[in-house]
Order: structure tokens, then C-alpha cells, then sequence
């Protein structure tokens, strides 16, 4: 009885902090792009029933989950931020609470459990920016990720789960090899029921795929009014995939200087910088030197106690695929899969605006310390324990600080002034950049709308800025241009 009063107690902590990290990227503007606008419009469109998307509009991979998601919230409580962003939160706080409950069933108590779980329930706030990207795929491949080893042993729930899930997000692909190759291992080789159940994977996987196609043609495809049409370059998500494989070993001092130098501190805190740079409308910095060191050393700790306790957490040959004792590994597996396949197999720049394609990186740590954590020694217990806190301790003191500066007002979003400003002039039909002009159309509820010079993704704003003879929304100045807010030039036609 204690100790699942204890879980339930974790599970109330653990639904409480990542609440309150999330919510602070729930406030308008503070974290908020174009590419979130369009999943807000496209929201926005099914819940008026006005378009049924089956993938991001413009695109023929990336499935509108995430819009379907928000359109019944949105239908409630209106196109805002906060409704596009709560099926977001849902899904930060399922995998939360599901980490938790995993590990204890590996064989932790809760708290520690709890603490193994804190590189996801409160990570470095560039990591949690983009789990709370409503994104379409951000969050998805953590979620997706623990939600399938929670279902691994009911085969067609499983099935259905990875057909959608890979379908929704090709980046799913690492849990599933990663699970098939610990089940492998755990039944000492492909026993007739992994066989069995991994058939199903395939099977469902191609009848989903076949479903796809069929629906397809049907759905709106540029927004209202709209359906599937031929596009110069169309990608699949199996074709996403295979454009991304650069397999250059030529490239890969370059890219491990870039992903050692830069993305591992960066993704563990410990790459400072104004908090701008990550994306963050705020006069704030965020990170701590020193931090990456401090991560690799309590990784290192933990996988060497791991090591020295082997004997006594060893897990027997399974017939049943993978048992609970090996969620550590499948996490483990998971980060370092992710981590690899980005720093030297992607074709994707190790930059800003890719590193969300290694949100799984923050499952290494997480699986380390809980491998860690098996060891007999309560001193080594204790010390993984409190290392793993003096890690989370500046994460929680960067949220802390971002909220009293949300809070105090001193960073209002500009773009809702270009709003008014837009409407005092009458102006209800325009082109723009890409990066202003979906995002001001959805600030504006569509009383204004923006259609983008590049990056098109709506036909119906592209008509009307036509018909109008539109002037232009540029992020900088223009020759008789004329700034209406810091950030947007209103240029003549």
C-alpha cells in the first residue's frame, strides 16, 4: 500500500511540474511560429468543418493528428494558443506519467523513479520549447515512443499503435527497431510468436498505408475548398526518410565536432545564450556552462555502477519479447539511436531549426540513471539521486524565471499590435513571408489574411491577395515601405 500511494503521489508531481513548464509555452506569443500557426489554421478549419486535412496542408507526409486533436478544443474555447496547444500538454503529461510507472515497474521505488524521469518531466528549457511545439510531430515521437512499450505485449493494439504512429511520424522508427532488436535479444533469437506479432506490424502497417492512399485524393490538401493535387515534389514519409540517409563518413568529423561542440550541450543545458536564440520571446538567457560535463560524468557513474552490479539485475531469457527490467535499455536504445542517425546518418544540419528531429536524446540520461540505480550500494543510490538533481535544479530555475518575466509583461508579442494595426487600415487581404504570414492570419482569426510569397500552403489567401493587388509583409525594410511594429514592414504592391 505505501508504495502505490507513493506512485500516486509521484504521478500528482509529475503532472504538476510538467504542467507548469508546459504552460509557460502556452502563453501567446512566447513560443510560437508559422509552422504552429498553419496547425492552428488548419484546427481551426475542421472544427468550422469548413476542410479535412489528412496531412500539413502543402505536404503530402506528416499526418493532421495534431490539428484533429485541437479542433474539438478549439471549437470550445476558440483559435487561440492555449486550445492548439492542449493536446500537447495531454501527450507531455501521458509520457510523463507513463515513464514513471514504466520505471517502477522495472523494479524502482517511485521517487526514484521519479527522479530518473526528470530529463523529460523538466528538461532544459531548449528541450522544452519544442516538446511543446505544436508542431504536428514534436512531442509524437517521445509519446508514441513510451506509448508503444507500454503496449508492446498486446499484439494487434501494438500493431495498430506503430502502423499509425510511423504513418503520423517516420522518427517512431527508432523505438520500433530499437524494441524489435531487445526482444530478439531478450528471447534469444525470432522465436515463432515474435514472428507472429511483428507480421501483424507489417500487416497493419500496409493496410493503414493502403487507407492513406484511398482517402487521399479527398482531402484538403491547400486549405478550405481544396483537395490532393499533383505537386512538383512529392514525399511520402517512407520518401522522407530515404532523402535524409547522407551516408558521407567525409562529413562526419564535421558533424561530430558540431554535435559534441554544439547540439549534446545545448540539449543539456548546458550551452548558454539569450533565450531569443532558441526561439523564446524574452529578454532572458537560459543554460549554464559546465552542464554537459556534468551530464556525461553522472552517465559514466551510472553505467559504471550498472556494470558492477550486473549480477544482480541481470533479467532471465524471456519468451514474451522484452520484460519490464529492460526499459532502461529500450530508453537507452531509443537516445542513442536518435542521437546517431542525426549526428552522422541524417542529411538534416545540426542547427536551430533541425534539433527537434533528437528530442529522444533526453531518454540516454534517463535510462543511464535508472540502470544506475539498480546498484546495491544506498551511498551510490543516494549520489545518482542528487547528481540528477543539481542537474534539474537550473532547468527548474530557468522555468522559474521565464514565468515571473511572462507574468510581469514586460515582453508583449508585437505581432497582435500588427493586427490592429492592419485592421485600422482596412487591410483584409495581403501577402507576406512565410514566417509572418500565416502566423498574423491566425492572429487575426482570419479576419486578416496573409498569403505566403514562399512557402504557399493555403489557395484560398493566395486568391484573395490576388484580387486585391495586395501590398507585401516583409520581416525587414522595403524600398516606400513603411514599419507598422518592430519586425513587420507593410511594402507597397
Amino acid at each position: 500500500m505505501p508504495r502505490r500511494r507513493d506512485l500516486v503521489i509521484c504521478l500528482i508531481v509529475v503532472a504538476i511540474a510538467v504542467s507548469l513548464r508546459a504552460l509557460l509555452f502556452m502563453a501567446p506569443g512566447v513560443r510560437f511560429d508559422a509552422d504552429q500557426a498553419v496547425v492552428g489554421l488548419m484546427a481551426k478549419h475542421i472544427s468550422e468543418g469548413r476542410a479535412f486535412p489528412l496531412y500539413f496542408y502543402g505536404q503530402t507526409y506528416l499526418l493532421a493528428i495534431e490539428a484533429y486533436l485541437a479542433a474539438p478544443v478549439m471549437w470550445l474555447l476558440g483559435p487561440t494558443e492555449v486550445a492548439l496547444k492542449v493536446p500537447v500538454l495531454a501527450m507531455n503529461l501521458v509520457a510523463a506519467a507513463l515513464i514513471v510507472w514504466q520505471t517502477v515497474r522495472a523494479g524502482l521505488r517511485p521517487w526514484p523513479a521519479l527522479v530518473c524521469a526528470l530529463p523529460f518531466v523538466v528538461p532544459p528549457v531548449v528541450v522544452g520549447t519544442r516538446l511543446m511545439e505544436a508542431m504536428g510531430g514534436n512531442i509524437e515521437t517521445p509519446f508514441y515512443a513510451v506509448l508503444l512499450w507500454t503496449v508492446r505485449r498486446r499484439p494487434w493494439t501494438f500493431a495498430l499503435t506503430a502502423a499509425i504512429a510511423v504513418a503520423h511520424r517516420e522518427l517512431v522508427a527508432y523505438p520500433l527497431v530499437v524494441l524489435l532488436l531487445l526482444e530478439v535479444a531478450w528471447t534469444r533469437g525470432l522465436t515463432r510468436p515474435l514472428i507472429e506479432r511483428w507480421a501483424i506490424v507489417g500487416l497493419l502497417g500496409a493496410a493503414v498505408q493502403t487507407a492513406l492512399a484511398a482517402v487521399r485524393p479527398f482531402a484538403a490538401m491547400f486549405g478550405p475548398g481544396t483537395v490532393a493535387r499533383t505537386m512538383d515534389l512529392e514525399l511520402t514519409s517512407a520518401g522522407v526518410v530515404s532523402s535524409q540517409f547522407c551516408l558521407n563518413p567525409s562529413r562526419w568529423p564535421d558533424r561530430w565536432h558540431a554535435l559534441v561542440g554544439e547540439h549534446l550541450p545545448l540539449m543539456a543545458g548546458g550551452l548558454p545564450g539569450p533565450m531569443q536564440d532558441i526561439g523564446v520571446s524574452s529578454g532572458m538567457g537560459h543554460g549554464n556552462p559546465g552542464l554537459f560535463a556534468w551530464v556525461l560524468g553522472l552517465m559514466a557513474v551510472s553505467l559504471a555502477a550498472a556494470w558492477q552490479a550486473r549480477a544482480t539485475q541481470a533479467a532471465p531469457a524471456s519468451a514474451d519479447g522484452a520484460p519490464d527490467a529492460a526499459w532502461p535499455w529500450f530508453l537507452l536504445g531509443c537516445g542513442l539511436a536518435s542521437t546517431v542517425v542525426y549526428g552522422f546518418v541524417s542529411c538534416s544540419p545540426l542547427v536551430m531549426g533541425t534539433l527537434r528531429y533528437n528530442l529522444l536524446v533526453v531518454f540516454i540520461p534517463a535510462g543511464a540513471v535508472m540502470l544506475g540505480l539498480r546498484h546495491p550500494s544506498a551511498a551510490m543510490r543516494a549520489a545518482l539521486v542528487a547528481a540528477m538533481l543539481v542537474w534539474a535544479a537550473p532547468a527548474v530555475d530557468d522555468y522559474r524565471a521565464l514565468g515571473a518575466e511572462i507574468r510581469s509583461g514586460r515582453w508583449p508579442d508585437y505581432r497582435l499590435d500588427a493586427v490592429r494595426r492592419l485592421e485600422a487600415r482596412h487591410l483584409d487581404a495581403l501577402w507576406g513571408d512565410y514566417r509572418l504570414a500565416y502566423l498574423l492570419t491566425f492572429r487575426a482569426e482570419e479576419r486578416i489574411t496573409v498569403a505566403a510569397t514562399l512557402g504557399h500552403r493555403i489557395d484560398l489567401y493566395a486568391d484573395r491577395a490576388k484580387t486585391a493587388h495586395a501590398a507585401t509583409l516583409r520581416s525587414g525594410p522595403c524600398a516606400g515601405g513603411e514599419a507598422l511594429v518592430p519586425g513587420v514592414w507593410l511594402c507597397p504592391p
